[in-house]
């Protein structure tokens, strides 16, 4: 994947994961310790609870051994805030992340986040905040909009399952050997605690699936004997979900992983994974305001060295209006709005010219 490319994955990710998490929810109660591991998940990953705003944290450590041996650290948080009158309106967002990596005697630090508001986004990178405009920001807005009518017409819904249900997988699949670890606190609720081992077949034939979905990105299409080999790899993998006690709302999903190659080529031996998605401050009120230093969006696009985007926002300001020429057209955007996987993305930037 290419550095440009990469990135669009990232930001992609971060604008679906809140609406992802938030809504997996359902009916609860009960004596935590009690009840069935399997009926808690199913409560978890397929009841619907309307869940509006929340406190987002994600976070991933590795470490590798071998000759190419490192570590790398990233998270993703902050608050959401959706308009429970009209599920038709772009969430509200103010995520920050931060990534570090080090190894072979160098490192790599990374600081941005997005921010958007009822009108307008901003995209915050090494600590400076670039204003989109509100002029691109209401097309995207359209073709979400549009999304969610199309999903509606269809007999659809942005919760959680039908989520996971347009991605193609289904959560609960992912676990084997279910175990019920009893009552858990977690930023401040008591959860149900649901512990077991990966499916690992099933999760990477899922993620193969979700990749292919990201806007912007580029992963290859793996074949049989690739996936096989990437399943050899992973010897040890475990996942616990913390339901909500009372709700059954996810309040947080981690992954653990081990993978060692197989291959006699391998430069590294052993890669250690921990992934964590926690949501918190379940609909409590968020507050979400524009950054007050936004420079115009061009400075960022020559920054980055993105020069067929250059006219985006080039009139600068609050007005956020869009230059003369090689800006994203409403074609473009609908164009990505509908793809679905990276080819299609790609022919997307026949579009820009």
């Amino acid at each position: 994947m290419t550095p440009i490319r990469a990135r669009a994955a990232i930001l992609a990710l971060v604008f679906v994961l809140p609406a992802a998490v938030a809504g997996c929810g359902g009916d609860g109660g009960g004596d935590g310790g009690s009840e069935d591991p399997s009926q808690v998940l199913e409560q978890t990953f397929n009841n619907q609870t309307d869940v509006t705003s929340g406190q987002l944290d994600i976070s991933v450590d590795g470490s590798a051994e071998g000759d190419q041996s490192g570590d790398l650290t990233a998270t993703i948080q902050g608050p959401f805030q959706t308009d429970a009158n009209d599920p038709t309106a772009f969430p509200q967002l103010d995520l920050s992340a931060q990534i570090s990596a080090s190894g072979q005697g160098q490192s790599f630090d990374f600081d941005g986040g997005v921010v958007t508001t009822n009108d307008n986004a901003f995209v915050e990178y090494q600590g400076q905040a670039y204003e989109v405009g509100s002029a691109i920001f209401q097309r995207f807005q359209d073709a979400y909009e549009k999304s969610v009518r199309q999903s509606e017409a269809q007999g659809g819904s942005q919760d959680a399952s039908s989520i996971f249900e347009r991605l193609g997988v289904d959560p609960q699949t992912w676990l084997t050997n279910l175990s019920n670890e009893g009552d858990e606190d977690v930023e401040g609720t008591e959860t149900i605690h649901i512990h077991g081992d990966a499916n690992v077949d099933q999760i990477v034939s899922d993620f193969g699936k979700i990749a292919q979905r990201v806007p912007g990105g580029s992963a290859p299409n793996l074949d049989q004997a690739q996936l096989d080999q990437v399943k050899d790899s992973i010897t040890e993998a475990s996942l616990d979900v913390y339901s909500g006690k009372d709700d059954h709302i996810l309040r947080k999903l981690s992954l653990a992983l081990v993978v060692e190659p197989s291959s006699d080529s391998a430069t590294v031996s052993k890669v250690d994974i921990n992934l964590s998605v926690t949501l918190s401050d379940v609909n409590e009120s968020q507050t979400i305001s524009a950054p007050s230093d936004a420079q115009p969006i061009t400075g960022l696009i020559r920054q980055l060295g993105l020069s067929g985007l250059g006219s985006i926002g080039s009139s600068g300001g609050t007005s956020g209006g869009v230059g003369g020429g090689g800006g994203p057209t409403p074609d473009y955007l609908n164009c990505i709005q509908d793809a679905t996987t990276s080819a299609e993305v790609q022919k997307c930037a026949a579009e820009l010219q």
